[in-house]
């Protein structure tokens, strides 16, 4: 099975970040990102993302096109920041 399926298998049991693909992989980030824009375009409708979101003043990043993790909260500076996750809906 090629990496890209085996991801789709996950993003079907689980959501989750480019960075976690990344250690469960053991590859660089610009891989990883790049199989998750290809099974973005082949799943168009089915393929989920929840923005990623400061931990601690609750601040959503919803325009954001970037698939890595911001550094920090623009709104209140701390770098606690939850990653956009994303899935795939069946």
């Amino acid at each position: 099975m090629t990496r890209r399926k085996e991801i789709i298998e996950i993003l079907k049991k689980h959501k989750i970040s480019v960075q976690e693909l990344t250690n469960i992989y053991k590859t660089e980030i610009s891989e990883i990102m790049e199989d998750v824009d290809h099974i973005k375009t082949s799943f168009k409708q089915k393929f989920k993302t929840k923005p990623p979101q400061c931990n601690f003043c609750g601040f959503v990043y919803k325009e954001r096109s970037k698939i890595k993790k911001p550094s920090r909260c623009p709104k209140c500076k701390h770098e606690d920041i939850i990653p956009l996750l994303f899935w795939i809906e069946e």
